[in-house]
């Protein structure tokens, strides 16, 4: 085109119709005059119209179109709507339904620009221009030439979708008013031009023209139908071209269903779609109709080049978030460091790129729109790389809690969604890509979607794995599967599957030894490997092994002693050493040494106290000192102490039900309010105030409950759910209401056995299942069914027996040994009457608590079940 015709962005195009009336002469060119020789001007004019028979849903649309031509004065209209929703077909349906009342037709195809598409109309008119003419000058005598044909006439304009173009050659189009102009486009508002959008076909339109192209279509496949037209978004031309495919598949034998072809548009989207050659008029060149694989079609609605840079990384983002409406608020926030992104996002609409709702400030993409921007832009990634860093930032988290730091849980649930369909449609292995992976897995493990984290966790170890690989030097990378690996740990062991945490928290520890090992002076590396430490003490005590445990918390507490001493204002490092306390505290109390474990607790409780209190906005410190009040009051329960554990334990229940009230979304604060609720509850119970009792284990029977429900997969849910109802089990047993008692027991076992079959490596849930069998025993024995007491007391007695033998230093199951052989001598003695049995079992439980009260003076319980058993021996021996 001529250069005078190309302006620069922020300049106004020249008006071409200024200069209309002021062609002086025409010396360069020869025409008829239409006045005088009407006849020779055919009344269809411009390329042939292609008529499709298949015509669903737009009469109002074309009813619509020919009112707002034929009122007032709205003689140019623009039908727009995004590529492919059926804007040229309804187009042709109005040239060919209403010809009758125009004198004169003329169709063009603006496939480069509107001038060129308009001259094409110049031999119907006897125009032949010299060389030397300008292209302005031969369009101005052009449409000086249509003003003079009678009206009224119409013009149709397809595809006219360059906005610089249309506002150039608007008042130029104007100054023929003998003519009715309908412009085919995507541009969705131009200065004073009235416009009409074509909306996407309602759903039972859609579907019969799907039908129409597939008349194979089985109604029973109605679901998979409706699937497939969301999935494209009811867009006109690909529900044509995907039921043609499926038509050409499926001529004599179905070999490519429908619910193949949703597989492959939700797995390599709609340019994936396994196709043959099929036939559209969309962009037919001449009268013949196009004959291409869908993909080349649905690719050619969309030019991407045209756009400028800001525009494309704007659409780029678009396209690789969810294709919903979006306010622009949030737009702002996504991408807080893009200037004017409002006047991005608006020349976007008017180019029909987006939606724009103004009423509501939102704009959205069309699926089809985000699957030609991902297919066509190699610089996908990049353009992203802001959306991405943001999101990073956002869903950020405190270490140990996950406690969402830079977002409330619901903008979180947002976001999170936003990052899930990042990691979805953009497929290249990137480092942010597996920070970001890691961020929604988090995110899914703080609010208890186990299997979610599990699969962004997965995810993020497969991209620092090829990242690693392909640059092993890289220290940042084999940090980066270090802590995939630890992540990958921490939800096996959620899950149950300790044997595979194990796997990855001992590849966790070899990552971060040779990381520590090559660069000794890095505290980061050094603080790494001590919670490697931490992470396979955790899974040895769950295993059962307590003095492999022990030395794991003994070389963790070692390093951390060492970073906190070099580094004591780190509160990273402070609470890295406070936590060892806590890990050696819990680990000493299995072992039965409570003096030790009273000490650890205590620094835990010391130094998670300085933490809180030199940062009381974090959460995290927030719920150490919690676990802390909660660890003394535990300790002090088992010295006998009870005043000072019902202190401690009603100081760790106010700040859970803080921690849960602030943050009710965090399943780990929930869990934390019904452990303490389950803590009153026994304390209580000590006490003798069954009532208070019993209210606190039902608050805490209606939080595990919940947790359980919203997460049925967590093991530790699950675990707390059963003790719930023991606790329960236990109370009604004292309350006299042995049915409501047994209730609870069943369910306590059922729960048990379900844990223990999933984990049967875990002491704790193979523990818990001896408890529970224990407990059904004690109850049949109370309603004289005596054969089922037997069967509960043998099973519990097998089961303990077998927790002893494993992990003979743990005094836990050492004394649930003893108990199981003290309440087989009871039921011995008392139901069967048969002293001999009675008097055995009870020298093989005082034999236990014998040694357990020798070893451990400090646990009270051990020394009062001694005398109890000693007092029974005595009294059967006086008996005989």
């Amino acid at each position: 085109m001529n250069d005078q015709f190309n302006t620069p962005d922020n300049q106004k195009p020249p008006q071409v119709a200024d200069k209309l009336y002021n062609i002086n002469k025409v010396d360069n060119a020869t025409f008829i005059n239409p006045l005088k020789d009407s006849s020779a001007i055919p009344k269809f004019l411009g390329i042939r119209v292609f008529h499709t028979d298949i015509f669903i849903g737009r009469e109002d649309e074309l009813k619509a179109v020919h009112q707002k031509l034929f009122e007032g004065d709205n003689l140019l209209l623009l039908v727009n709507g995004e590529g492919g929703i059926g804007k040229t077909t309804l187009a042709a349906q109005y040239y060919r339904r209403y010809s009758d009342e125009y004198t004169h037709l003329a169709w063009v195809f603006a496939e480069n620009s509107i001038a060129d598409a308009l001259l094409t109309l110049a031999p119907a008119f006897k125009i032949s221009f010299s060389d030397q003419m300008q292209v302005d000058e031969r369009l101005l005598l052009l449409l000086d030439t249509m003003q003079q044909l009678k009206k009224p006439c119409l013009l149709v304009i397809d595809n006219a979708n360059d906005v610089k173009e249309l506002e150039r050659y608007y008042a130029a189009l104007r100054t023929c008013p003998n003519f009715h102009l309908l412009l085919t486009t995507r541009i969705t508002e131009l200065e004073h031009a009235t416009t009409y959008r074509i909306e996407p076909l309602p759903d039972a339109q859609a579907e019969a023209l799907f039908k129409r192209y597939y008349p194979n279509h089985k109604e029973s496949e109605g679901i998979l139908l409706a699937s497939i037209l969301t999935a494209v978004g009811k867009n006109t031309l690909i529900i044509e071209l995907l039921a043609k495919t499926l038509n050409s598949c499926n001529r004599l034998k179905t070999s490519y269903s429908l619910s193949n072809l949703l597989g492959d548009l939700q797995g390599k989207g709609i340019l994936g779609v396994q196709a043959d050659e099929v036939t559209t008029p969309y962009h037919s060149k001449g009268a013949a109709l196009r004959r291409e694989k869908p993909e080349a079609i649905i690719g050619a609605m969309y030019d991407i080049s045209n756009l400028s840079d800001a525009e494309r990384q704007m659409l780029s983002v678009f396209a690789v978030l969810p294709a919903e409406s979006i306010a622009y608020p949030q737009i702002e926030t996504l991408l807080p460091d893009v200037e004017q992104p409002d006047k991005t996002l608006l020349a976007l609409a008017q180019k029909g790129w987006l939606d724009y709702n103004q009423p509501q400030s939102s704009f959205r993409v069309s699926p089809v729109v985000q699957e030609i921007t991902r297919a066509k832009n190699p610089q996908l990634l990049n353009d992203c790389e802001p959306l991405i860093s943001t999101l990073i930032d956002t869903l950020d988290y405190e270490p140990g809690t996950g406690h969402i730091i830079n977002a409330t849980y619901t903008e979180a649930s947002v976001y999170s969604r936003y990052a899930e369909s990042i990691l979805y449609n953009i497929k290249h292995i990137d480092h942010n890509l597996a920070v970001l992976s890691e961020r929604v897995g988090r995110y899914h493990a703080t609010t208890g979607n186990l299997e979610k984290a599990l699969t962004y966790f997965e995810y993020e170890t497969v991209l620092f794995k090829e990242l690693y690989e392909s640059s092993p030097q890289n220290m940042d990378f084999k940090n980066g599967l270090a802590i995939s690996s630890e992540k990958l740990g921490n939800t096996y062991t959620s899950l149950g599957d300790l044997e595979k945490a194990l796997t990855y928290f001992e590849y966790e520890t070899v990552l971060f030894k040779e990381l520590y090992e090559t660069s000794p002076q890095s505290v980061d590396f050094k603080n790494s490997l001590a919670i490697s430490y931490s992470k396979l003490g955790e899974t040895y005590t769950s295993l059962g092994d307590l003095e492999k445990a022990l030395t794991y918390y003994e070389d963790e507490m070692a390093l951390f002693k060492e970073l906190h001493e070099s580094s004591p204002h780190s509160v990273g490092f402070k609470n890295g050493l406070a936590v060892s306390n806590l890990k050696l505290g819990e680990t000493y109390t299995s072992l039965g040494d409570l003096e030790k474990a009273l000490t650890y607790f205590e620094d835990y409780s010391m130094l998670s106290k300085e933490l809180y209190e030199s940062s009381p906005h974090s959460v995290g410190f927030k719920n150490s000192l919690a676990i802390s009040y909660s660890k003394l009051g535990e300790t002090y329960t088992s010295l006998g102490n009870l005043e000072k554990a019902l202190t401690y334990f009603e100081d760790c229940s106010g700040l859970v039900k803080e921690l849960y009230e602030t943050s009710p979304q965090s399943v780990d604060f929930k869990n934390g309010l019904a452990i303490s609720y389950s803590k009153l509850g026994e304390t209580y119970t000590s006490f003798g105030d069954l009532e208070k009792a019993l209210t606190y284990y039902e608050k805490d029977l209606q939080l595990t409950k919940e947790l359980y429900e919203s997460s049925p997969q967590s093991v530790d849910f699950k675990n707390g759910l059963a003790v719930s109802y023991s606790k329960l089990g236990n109370t009604y047993t004292s309350l006299g209401d042995l049915e409501k008692a047994l209730t609870c027991f069943e369910d306590f076992t059922k729960l048990m056995k379900e844990l223990y079959e999933t984990s049967p490596q875990s002491v704790d849930f193979k523990n818990g299942l001896a408890i529970s069998y224990s407990k059904l025993g004690d109850t049949y024995t109370s309603l004289d069914d005596l054969e089922m007491a037997l069967i509960y007391y043998e099973k519990d007695l097998q089961l303990t027996k077998e927790l002893y033998e494993s992990t003979p230093q743990s005094v836990d199951f050492k004394n649930g040994l003893a108990i199981s052989y003290a309440k087989l001598a009871v039921f011995s003695r008392d139901s069967k009457d048969d002293k001999g049995s009675a008097t055995d079992y009870f020298h093989k439980a005082k034999e236990i608590w014998l040694q357990l009260a020798n070893d451990f003076p400090k646990y009270v319980e051990f020394s009062k079940y001694l005398k109890q058993v000693e007092k029974d021996l005595e009294a059967l021996s006086a008996s005989s």
